[in-house]
Parts: structure tokens; C-alpha cells; sequence
């Protein structure tokens, strides 16, 4: 090592400051590796320690060294983590080795003894038994306040009683205040009997450990506590320590070396101020502010000098800059420059936009990170305290094949392990429930997805059939004998019932059937989940990589928290499963992008780039507005000895300023957020006023973007894609292609579709299109009135008795085998009973009975319609023959039949066709014969049986309203066998009952004004 280098001279300074807007790690690489001889001496830091504040920093600090020692090999100093107020870094590992501390307990055994200590609690004082994930909930609440207690050097627990006493409070207080003495009372005395320490607790033994040991054994090497501003009692007892020593050295980030007396008096008097921390600092070494040295080596220039000044006046107390013409003058005297010039300066590469809305934020953001890799050699550091905010612009960025991941990582559940943990844990509740089912074979990792297709598509809409995969496997394999027109075949049947069945093996061999049972051992069922996830992947995932590392963590925390919490129902675990996942946030494992990166305020405050984009720029966002005490009232804060939580504020500001004060900073944010108004920050709003106090109008002009308007490019992209659209497609569809000859075949009720919804007509028939029901969906009309049928068919062509209760159970058992729910039959018996008498009593004043009464006949009729041929097919639900050889058709409805109104404006043409196949024989087994009656037959709540033409609407004869239908059908057929004609969605609207299932297809909600998607004639 360098003999006597000057930052560790006898005479050097012992605390120094590396200004805000520099790239603290390369700035501190840069100065040790000169004045050490790093590039000709590989070794000559190999005997120092450093700390910084987490381990992203100590892993940066290490390649800054590498490259300022012209990326030569090098053996690296001991670089350790200290820990910050806001990182959840560990206890320093090397600093307990030096005494015998005990054990720390572990987040999960810290989290689970609490959460059983709240159950506790509230079964003796209320009798309530807890949920685990309201317990959870409050053993968190719990652990931030230990953890401010040990972050608070004069914290006193013993004063609550008397405080209690003496306030008059709000009787949930009272009760509020006897909760904590969990803390106070049963957590002291459960660590005595566990021999364990708190986390921050044994943090602050350790450096205490440490301390002593330097002070009787100083080590004559370089140490360097570097990038902590001591916000921690830990980093404050280490920075004390470090002093005392030879080579001794604290590097503080940003700060403000411009300040005076009064200014630090006033800055002692906020703990929201960005400089409160720092000179706490200060004041607890014993070190003046003046006698706090600029690290050497690195170029200053009067504008970065203006922009510093600026930054920390725009940060400082609203009470404390009222008067801000004045303040501007005397940063510009400062300076030696003129207000204008000053401001000027101090605004040259400052930008400031404000997006309509957090999309719009993150589109900007993104296009000027892909702006800076277009530009070589240039570098762009996206820094929000947004996660959400971060992953978007990740996602946005893979448009042009940038991999930028978030600095801060994800939560586990949206990692690939983690979410199949999850989804494994959702299917364990319940293995036969379609959505769970589906969601967990769908995942990337599942190796055996053979048949899934078919049975999701084919087997698992609608309403749901069954409740155990035996009861799954016998719904695919029965499925036709309560579908109408199936579109599967039995090949489809065998492949799905396959695939059911090796679902049952896989549940048989791990035990991850948690669906009937009451409670279960936390530790024994997530080892089952963890035994599914394991048997549906391909190995070795998931387990492998950073992410099953995770999952590992994941599924050993909940162990540990069963030990505590009990057994407990299973939809309690998979909650702690998911809230244990969302608390668990895992690295993305890529490589980080050269040149790009997305990162926190923490990872960023000791970095920089050469454009730095500052998003989330609102109130509540950055900064973040502190949680308010669930348990503790706010004015007992000072009284108990526990820190202002207002200095998050400051150490936030703090992160700010540092950034801020870089060369090209471009500051962002949305005037709306969650489709709410939003609230620019405050400091956003200080450094306006500044700039328009010091420019007038023109202050909004410099901090605007100029020509490079990231907003602009968001404008052009969005308009593009909304004209590609208009350009190509017309705002109302009228399609008109269509096979030649088309239509060949339509049922009598797809003439009716036809006339009333031909885009539907023709999406369904053309495009070969078909609307697929959701999964678990509510019985809908269609399966209801097929379980009706069979039922009604069952009663006359069974042997059974043809009285009321056999017919209503055979209802029960048809409707119950397309999913009608037990509690909906049971609560709707009555009315089906009066339905069944009804019809009972209609049935037996029929003229015709048993070999004159035909059920669910196929008939069709063959014609040539424009030159090309053309079936009609039809089926008739009843056809009676009556003694003189006439025939009645009859057709059930469930619901309410057509009117005779619109019978009679041709809208409605199913029996009048009917009775046109019937009078010439083309129904299966029944000769032609004149029709003399169509009847309606409405079996629902309020029955009733109606003949077609009696009313003063239609008095026509069935004859005659076949003759109708005929030329109508002919010249409907003839008129869409032409070239020229267009297929309307719904041009009769009010004609049309329900969502055909296209009208999303036809975009009607964009051109017709609909509001509500699927609502009969307005959809």
C-alpha cells in the first residue's frame, strides 16, 4: 500500500462528503484506488474493510473498483453490508462472530410467535379464534413497532401504562393500548425463554461488539464506513468507532456544504429535512459541518455548484422558504451571479414533465430510456419508488428488445415458481374446480398438458357438473347425453377422461387433497403442495434458480409460522401461502443491461447515470406518506422515546436531492393515478415555484422538454395505432364475403337468427365462430330448457307413473345433471311442483295420447333457391295427431314464447316453418297433413299454453302462416345468396333478446353507443 496517502494522513480530514449529483461508488473507487496504487499494486486494498449500506452496494463498489484500476484483476477489500433504515439487510454476520450473542429468530418464527401471541389475546378477551391471516396481519403491525423501538436509542416501553392513564382517550385506544403489551410484557419474556435476540436489537449488540474490539485492538488498515447517512443506532456506533482508528474514515453521501449556523439550526428543528439525518449524524460524533471535507477527485463547475444550492432550497420546510424572492437573491449572491443567471444554471438539464396518467408516465419513461441507447455511450438510470410503476416500463421496454429488469426484483407470486406455488396451493383446496384445474396445468413448468385443450374447451364451461375429479371424469364421459348438438366426439371424451384420470393418480400419490378436511398442519400441507408442484413439473423445476430458491424460502417460512399458528382450515394457509409471497420479493435472476437500469431510491442513491428519469413524482408515491400506528397513538411517539416516523420523509428527500442534482435529470409525473386526480410532489411543486420565482413566465418554459417531448412521441404512437384501425376497418361492420352458394342449411331458428342478427348469422355460419360459455358460470336458459325437455320426454316415453312427484323428480335429476345447484332446486320446489300440476292437467286434456303423440322428431324440407340447393331442418318437441288426421305441433319454452306481433311481422318464424315441413311430410315417421293448430307451451313459474293466431294480432290460419313463412324463407335466402349483401349486427334491436355472443366481435359498444355489454336488445 501507498505510504501516507492523503485521505489517510495524520492530518487528513476523518469525515468527508461526496456532493449530491456524483456517482458516489465511482467517485469512491476512483479516489482509494489513485492515492492507494490499486492499478500497479492489486493487493493494496485487499487488508481494508468497507462498509456500505446493502449488499447491491458493496457488490457495485467492488466492480467500481475493477475499473478504476484499469480492469486489472484485483484481490477486493472486505466489503460488508451495514444495513440501512430502509433495506431489510441481515445483521452484520462478520461483527457477531466477536461476541456470543444469541441467536436471531428468524422473519417467519418472529412473525409466527407474534401472530400466536394476537390469538392469544383475542380468545382470552374476546373468545374470538383469530383467522391466521388477520393474526399475520397484526403480528406485522406488531414488528414495525419493535423494529422503530430498536431503531430509536431512547425508546421506553415501561412509560405506556402511565401515559394511558393520564390521556383522555377514545375507549379503542384503551383497548389498542392493552393489546401492545404483547409487545411490552409477552415478547420480552418469550425471547428470554427462547434465548433469542430481535434482529435490530442484536444489529446494535454487535456493533457494539465491534466497537470494543477496535478500541482495544485497533486494526492499523484502512476502514471506511461509506454511503449511510447513520439513520441507524447500529451505523452511528460503527461511524463513532471508526474514528478512533488510524485509517479510520467516514464518507457521508450529499451533504449540503453550503449550509450555515442558522441554517443547520433550522435544519436540526425538521425531521423531514433532507439534511436532518445527516447532521443528527454529525452532532452525535461530534464533528462540525465545517469540518466535513469534499472527497477529492472529483470536478465541480458553477452550474452543478447552482443546482445543488437550488435543489436543497426546494427541499427545505414550506414555513422555513416563505419568501422566496428573497431566498433567491441570496443564492444568487452566493454565487456571484444574478438571479436570472443563477436560475438559469441551476435549471440547465433539469426537465420536468407531468403525463395525463400513469400509462402515460411509463410510456415516457420508457421512450427515453430507448432515446439514450440510440445515443452511444449514453447511460439512463429509471429511479422510482413505484414497483408497479418499474415493471411496467420493464415490460414496455421488451418491445425493442431491451431486458431491463427492476433493480429491487418482484414479489415471489409473480415469479414462475412462486405463482405455480400459488396456483398449486388454489388447486389444492378444491382439485376438480375448473378455474383452479385449468390455471395450474396452463403454467409454464406443468410437463404433462395432453388433453387439456379439449377438456377446458369441451368439458369444463358452464355451470359446473360435479364436485371430485371421479365426479369430473364421469361428467366427460355422460356429457353427450345432456348436450343437444355436441361439438366433441367420443375421441374427444376418451382424451379428456385420460387426462382426468391421471390428474386422480397425481393426487393419490401426493395427498394434495386438501378439499375435505377441517383443518390441516401448516408444515404437512405445504409439504403436499410442495409435493404437486413438484409431480406436475418437469425437473428440476420448481426449485431451480432464483426464483425456486424462493419458493424454497417460501414454502420453509410457512413451516416455521404452522409451528406457532396451529392447525388451521385450509383456505387459511393458502392465504398465508399468498400474503407470504406477495411479502417475498425475489431477484429477476438476468443479467443487468449495460446501459439501462430500473432501480429504487435506496439501490440508486450512491449511483448515477448519465440521464437519470425520476418517476412517480406524486404525493404518496414520492414521497411516501408514513403509515399511521395501528395500535399506538401518534402524540405517545415522543413520550415513549420512539423516532418521528416524519424521518422517512427526510431520508426520502434526501434520496431525492441526491439524484436531482445530476447532469441530465428528467423529473416525472402523472395528474392522474388510479383513475383518480392525482397531487404532483411537494417538492415538484417547491422547485416550480423557484423557477418561476427567479424567471417569471419563462420558468415554466426552461423546465419544460423542448423539441425531445417525450409526451409528443406517446401522442404520435397512440394516434397511430387508433388510425391504423379507422383506416382499415369501417366504424359499423357490414361483412358480405361468403362461400359460394351460402346459405346450403339453416335450422328454423337459424332462419330467425338470420333476420334478427345476421353478423351473428354469419360469424357462427361462415366464420365458423361459436361463443364458449365461462367456466362455473350460472345455469343459463339453453341447458335449463334441454334438462325441462328431457324430463318431459323421459315422462312419456319411461314406464314410470305419470304422476306429480315422478315427473318433479325427474326435473330434479335432469337439472341437477347440467348443474343446477341443490340449494337452487330445494329453494325453487314449490314453484316447480305448481308447474308440474299445471302440466299434469294440460297433458290430460289432450285429444291425443300414446302412439299419436311424437317427441323431439328431426324433419326437413329440400328446396332450389336461386339456382342452388337448400335444406330446412327443424325439430319438433311435441307432434300430436289428432282423431280426424290432423296434426298440432307444439314447442316448450322456459321462457316467454314469441307474440303473435311478432309472428306476424315475420320475425319470428319457427312454427309457421314447422308447420310447413309437417304439411308436407318432412318429419321423420309422420305423414303430410294439414296442421291444425301451433301451440305454445311455457313451462315456467307462471305456466301457460297459448295457440298461434287466435289473437286480435294474427288471426291467420297455420296453413296460411306457412304459405308466408315459405315465400319468406325463400326470399330471405335469395336476398343473402346475393353478392352485395351485407350481414348487419342487429339492425332490429329490439327484436333481439340476448348477446348472440358477437357482439364484442362487432365492436357495437364503439358505434351504436351500448353501455352494457350482453343486455338484451341494448347489447
Amino acid at each position: 500500500m501507498a505510504n501516507d496517502p492523503r485521505i489517510f494522513g495524520a492530518d487528513s480530514p476523518k469525515v468527508w462528503t461526496i456532493p449530491p449529483g456524483a456517482d458516489f461508488l465511482r467517485a469512491l473507487a476512483g479516489t482509494l484506488a489513485a492515492e492507494t496504487g490499486l492499478a500497479g499494486q492489486p493487493d493494496a486494498l485487499s487488508d481494508a474493510i468497507i462498509y456500505l449500506p446493502n449488499r447491491r452496494s458493496a457488490r457495485a463498489l467492488t466492480l467500481a473498483l475493477y475499473d478504476a484500476a484499469g480492469e486489472t484483476p484485483i484481490l477486493p477489500p472486505d466489503v460488508r453490508a451495514m444495513g440501512d433504515l430502509e433495506s431489510d439487510e441481515a445483521p452484520p454476520s462478520a461483527e457477531t462472530a466477536l461476541i456470543a450473542l444469541p441467536a436471531a429468530l428468524s422473519p417467519a418464527k418472529r412473525l409466527g410467535a407474534l401472530a400466536a401471541m394476537v390469538r392469544q389475546y383475542y380468545a382470552a378477551n374476546y373468545r374470538t379464534d383469530l383467522p391466521p391471516a388477520s393474526a399475520l396481519a397484526a403480528a406485522r403491525e406488531l414488528s414495525r413497532l419493535l423494529d422503530q423501538a430498536a431503531l430509536s436509542e431512547q425508546a421506553d416501553w415501561s412509560k405506556l401504562s402511565d401515559l394511558v392513564e393520564s390521556a383522555d382517550l377514545a375507549g379503542h385506544w384503551h383497548g389498542s393500548v392493552k393489546f401492545l403489551k404483547i409487545i411490552t410484557e409477552a415478547w420480552p419474556d418469550f425471547l428470554a425463554g427462547e434465548h433469542a435476540m430481535d434482529p435490530f436489537v442484536r444489529r446494535l449488540a454487535a456493533a457494539e461488539a465491534l466497537a470494543a474490539e477496535w478500541a482495544a485492538n485497533p486494526p492499523h488498515t484502512p476502514v471506511v464506513i461509506a454511503g449511510s447517512t447513520g439513520a441507524t443506532p447500529a451505523g452511528r456506533v460503527l461511524m463513532k468507532a471508526a474514528l478512533g482508528l488510524p485509517k479510520g474514515l467516514v464518507v457521508l453521501p450529499g451533504l449540503d456544504t453550503f449550509a450555515d449556523g442558522e441554517a443547520w439550526t433550522a435544519i436540526r428543528q425538521s425531521v423531514s429535512h433532507p439534511q436532518n439525518s445527516l447532521i443528527d449524524t454529525l452532532d452525535r460524533l461530534g464533528i462540525a459541518p465545517g469540518d466535513v471535507a469534499t472527497w477529492p477527485g472529483i470536478p465541480d463547475t458553477d452550474r452543478r455548484a447552482a443546482r445543488r444550492r437550488l435543489i436543497h432550497e426546494a427541499l427545505a420546510p414550506a414555513d422555513a422558504t416563505a419568501d422566496w424572492r428573497a431566498t433567491l437573491k441570496t443564492l444568487a449572491s452566493a454565487s456571484g451571479s444574478t438571479v436570472e443567471d443563477f436560475a438559469l444554471d441551476a435549471l440547465d438539464g433539469l426537465t420536468l414533465i407531468e403525463a395525463p396518467d400513469e400509462a402515460a408516465e411509463a410510456e415516457a419513461a420508457a421512450l427515453l430510456m430507448r432515446q439514450a441507447v440510440e445515443t452511444p455511450d449514453e447511460t439512463a438510470a429509471l429511479v422510482t419508488p413505484d414497483a408497479g410503476l418499474a415493471r411496467r416500463v420493464s415490460s414496455l421496454l421488451k418491445r425493442w428488445g431491451l431486458d431491463v429488469p427492476p433493480s429491487a426484483g418482484v414479489p415471489l407470486g409473480r415469479t414462475p415458481a412462486g405463482s405455480l406455488i400459488g396456483l398449486c396451493a388454489n388447486w389444492a383446496l378444491d382439485p376438480s374446480e375448473p378455474v383452479a384445474l385449468v390455471a395450474a396445468l396452463k403454467h409454464g413448468f406443468v410437463k404433462d398438458r395432453d388433453g387439456l385443450a379439449t377438456l377446458e374447451r369441451h368439458f369444463l364451461r358452464g355451470p359446473r357438473r360435479w364436485r371430485t375429479l371421479k365426479g369430473l371424469r364421469d361428467s366427460v364421459l355422460t356429457r353427450h347425453e345432456i348436450e343437444p348438438y355436441p361439438r366433441f366426439d367420443g375421441d374427444d371424451q376418451a382424451e379428456a377422461a385420460a387426462l382426468v384420470d391421471r390428474l386422480i393418480a397425481v393426487f393419490d400419490r401426493t395427498g394434495a387433497d386438501v378439499s375435505g378436511t377441517d383443518r390441516v398442519d401448516g408444515k404437512a400441507a405445504a409439504e403436499v403442495i410442495a409435493a404437486l408442484a413438484g409431480e406436475i413439473s418437469e425437473a428440476p423445476l420448481p426449485w431451480a434458480g432464483e426464483d425456486g430458491r424462493g419458493a424454497t424460502v417460501l414454502l420453509e417460512s410457512i413451516a416455521e409460522l404452522s409451528d406457532y399458528l396451529g392447525p388451521m382450515s385450509p383456505r387459511a394457509l393458502v392465504d398465508i401461502i399468498h400474503s407470504q409471497s406477495a411479502q417475498l420479493t425475489i431477484s429477476a435472476g438476468m443479467e443487468e443491461h449495460p446501459r439501462l437500469s430500473i432501480r429504487g431510491p435506496l439501490e440508486a442513491r450512491l449511483q448515477s447515470a448519465s440521464r437519470v428519469i425520476l418517476a412517480g413524482l406524486n404525493e404518496d408515491v414520492w414521497p411516501q406518506r408514513p403509515a399511521p400506528d395501528a395500535f399506538l397513538p401518534r402524540r405517545f411517539r415522543a413520550d415513549l422515546g420512539l423516532n418521528d416516523p416524519e424521518d422517512r420523509l427526510g431520508l426520502s428527500a434526501h434520496d431525492f436531492a441526491q439524484l436531482a442534482c445530476a447532469a441530465n435529470v428528467v423529473l416525472l409525473h402523472a395528474a392522474r393515478r388510479d383513475d383518480s386526480p392525482a397531487v404532483a410532489s411537494r417538492w415538484v411543486w417547491r422547485l416550480k415555484t423557484l423557477a418561476e420565482g427567479a424567471l417569471d413566465d419563462r420558468g415554466a418554459e426552461v423546465l419544460a422538454p423542448g423539441d425531445g417531448d417525450p409526451l409528443a412521441w406517446v401522442g404520435v404512437m397512440q394516434a397511430r395505432g387508433r388510425g391504423s384501425l379507422s383506416t382499415e376497418f369501417p366504424v359499423e361492420p357490414k361483412p358480405v364475403r361468403k362461400p359460394e352458394g351460402w346459405p346450403k342449411r339453416l335450422s328454423v331458428t337459424r332462419v330467425d337468427l338470420l333476420q334478427r342478427d345476421p353478423y351473428a348469422s354469419w360469424a357462427e355460419s361462415v366464420l365458423g365462430l361459436s361463443s364458449i360459455e365461462p367456466m362455473n358460470a350460472p345455469l343459463g336458459p339453453a341447458p335449463r330448457g334441454t334438462a325441462i325437455h328431457h324430463a318431459l320426454e323421459r315422462l312419456e316415453t319411461e314406464n314410470g307413473p305419470k304422476t306429480a312427484a315422478h315427473l318433479l323428480s325427474l326435473l330434479e335429476y335432469e337439472l341437477a345433471r347440467v348443474g343446477e345447484p341443490l340449494e337452487d332446486w330445494a329453494a325453487r320446489r314449490a314453484v316447480w311442483a305448481r308447474t308440474v300440476d299445471w302440466y299434469l292437467g294440460w297433458r290430460s286434456a289432450r285429444q291425443a295420447s300414446g302412439k299419436d303423440v311424437k317427441l323431439e322428431v328431426r324433419g326437413k324440407l329440400d328446396y332450389e333457391i336461386a339456382g342452388q340447393p337448400f335444406t330446412l331442418s327443424a325439430t319438433a318437441d311435441r307432434v300430436e295427431r289428432l282423431p280426424d288426421g290432423a296434426l298440432v305441433i307444439i314447442d316448450f319454452k322456459t321462457g316467454n314464447p314469441p307474440s303473435d306481433k311478432e309472428i306476424a311481422a315475420e320475425l319470428s318464424q319457427q312454427m309457421p316453418l314447422q308447420a310447413l315441413i309437417a304439411r308436407k311430410g318432412g318429419y321423420e315417421a309422420i305423414p303430410a297433413a294439414p296442421v291444425a293448430a301451433l301451440e305454445y307451451v311455457a313451462f315456467k313459474a307462471k305456466p301457460d299454453a297459448r295457440i298461434v293466431g287466435t289473437s286480435s294480432r294474427l288471426t291467420a290460419t297455420p296453413g296460411e302462416l306457412a304459405d308466408t313463412a315459405e315465400a319468406g324463407l325463400k326470399r330471405l335466402i335469395a336476398n343473402y345468396r346475393d353478392q352485395g349483401a351485407a350481414f348487419l349486427s342487429a339492425p332490429r334491436v329490439q327484436f333481439v333478446k340476448y348477446d348472440n355472443g358477437f357482439n364484442r366481435l362487432a365492436r357495437r359498444a364503439e358505434w351504436a353507443g351500448d353501455t352494457e355489454e350482453g343486455e338484451g336488445g341494448d347489447a
